[in-house]
């Protein structure tokens, strides 16, 4: 295995590492005798197999010459760092990031553009059982020790292959913090049908009000599981700058330990910003806040960033759009899900195509959008009495007419466009009548 160190084969627990240029092969500095300080002395580091064919080592002279950085991390890009795997290597920076608080601490949830922040928070949630009570063991033994997890590896942001089981998992997550051979992080454990934990759990009320998925799904399919997830994170865990699929909104309560965010607010600069951090080759070792676009010949960096700090019991909205990333100072635990709402179609829409034209793997993406979409404006061309009292109907409508034209075309030439429009409505009838939906609207009656 090129990135298990062949000296100790897997017996020394030290974290900084250093890969043959040729061979691709990775060792432990330890192992090598090389001192931990002295890594970046290397232009290219070879191997003894490597030696005999391409020649010693290179050395940087101590002039101007840049050296190369060598990460061990990001084997499959092929770029060489050399990090320390105790955290990220961007935490520096979050944790020195200074920006205005721009929060609203309340007593119980509203609608909002903001994040909002509960404290001790009710809101008509419902644990399955206190909170502390709910641990590692206890969510194991709800969902079975041999439920597929996916952890992610915090340093190389990635996957872990071959996937682990929720017991691997829990073990991992028990073991004390100086014996984890690296951070890994599990943020996608979907626990609606949990018998005893998923199934005894209740959203906040608000939330349970405005998910549209609860309200117009008809379809022979079964909805997409996003509703009740949770997050399991081990201290100095870090998740880099997203948004979540499809421009969802977030609810988001801790049980355990804490967690931090960063964040930025969807405007129109900023996700021209996030889009083209996302379109570039290096974009992991490229600090979003520090990121520009060019206007007018002058750069323009992300803008109106705050960090907020979250303890056991607290209660966070995060709305469709924001873009953030999160730290995790102690181990954690967290109970949360994701959920579409009319009111914020448009941005919703923008987000679907910011992740089309930045290219996301189909199964980072909100699970038959498309399908809600149709079924969404099939439901209000229905109860128009309902669409009258939403306060920005005619640019609801604007988006949904621009998405479903353009979904209609490609279904022309795409199976799974296709078969993402219900078959129970004639789709360029349904998309006349939609727009005949404009004069009900609250705002073109007043």
């Amino acid at each position: 295995m090129l990135d298990e160190c062949p000296v100790c084969l897997g017996t020394c627990d030290h974290v900084m590492w250093i890969q043959c240029t040729h061979c691709k092969q990775w060792f432990h500095s330890r192992c090598l005798e090389i001192a931990d300080y002295s890594l970046g002395d290397f232009v290219s580091y070879h191997c003894n197999k490597c030696t005999d064919k391409h020649g010693p080592s290179e050395h940087k002279r101590r002039s101007k010459r840049a050296r190369t950085a060598i990460d061990y991390v990001a084997l499959n890009e092929g770029d060489q760092f050399a990090l320390d795997k105790a955290s990220h290597f961007q935490l520096p920076k979050f944790l020195q990031f200074t920006g205005e608080k721009d929060i609203a601490v309340r007593n119980d949830l509203i609608i909002s553009n903001k994040p909002i922040l509960v404290p001790n928070a009710d809101c008509g949630m419902k644990l399955p059982r206190p909170r502390k009570e709910i641990t590692i063991d206890y969510i194991t033994d709800c969902c079975g020790p041999d439920r597929p997890v996916e952890v992610m590896d915090v340093i190389s942001q990635q996957g872990v292959s071959p996937g682990w089981k929720l017991q691997q998992w829990r073990d991992y997550f028990e073991t004390e913090e100086h014996h984890r051979d690296r951070l890994r992080n599990v943020i996608s454990l979907e626990i609606s049908d949990a018998p005893g934990l998923g199934t005894k759990f209740q959203r906040p009320k608000l939330v349970r009000e405005l998910d549209l998925v609860d309200k117009v799904w008809d379809d022979e399919q079964d909805r997409s599981k996003v509703t009740k997830y949770c997050l399991m994170s081990v201290k100095n865990s870090f998740t880099d700058f997203h948004i979540d699929f499809g421009g969802t909104s977030v609810y988001y309560t801790i049980i355990q330990g804490c967690k931090s965010f960063l964040m930025f607010p969807p405007t129109e600069n900023n996700l021209d910003i996030y889009t083209s951090w996302c379109l570039k080759p290096n974009q992991n070792f490229i600090w979003y806040p520090e990121h520009f676009v060019y206007r007018n010949k002058e750069k323009v960096y992300p803008t109106g960033g705050f960090k907020v700090t979250l303890q056991p019991g607290d209660l966070f909205i995060i709305p469709s759009g924001w873009i953030h990333c999160v730290h995790t100072p102690q181990d954690s635990i967290v109970i949360g899900g994701n959920y579409l709402t009319l009111r914020d179609m448009p941005m919703q829409l923008k987000i679907y195509d910011i992740e089309r034209v930045t290219k996301v793997p189909t199964k980072f993406r909100f699970p038959m959008f498309n399908k809600v979409i149709w079924l969404s404006a099939i439901y209000y061309t229905n109860h128009r009495d309902e669409f009258k009292e939403v306060e920005n109907g005619s640019e609801i409508i604007n988006a949904w007419v621009h998405h479903l034209e353009r979904h209609l075309e490609l279904s022309k030439t795409n199976q799974t466009a296709k078969k993402s429009i219900p078959k129970s409505i004639n789709p360029k009838q349904f998309l006349e009548t939609l727009k005949s939906l404009k004069g009900t609207t609250a705002e073109d009656t007043m």
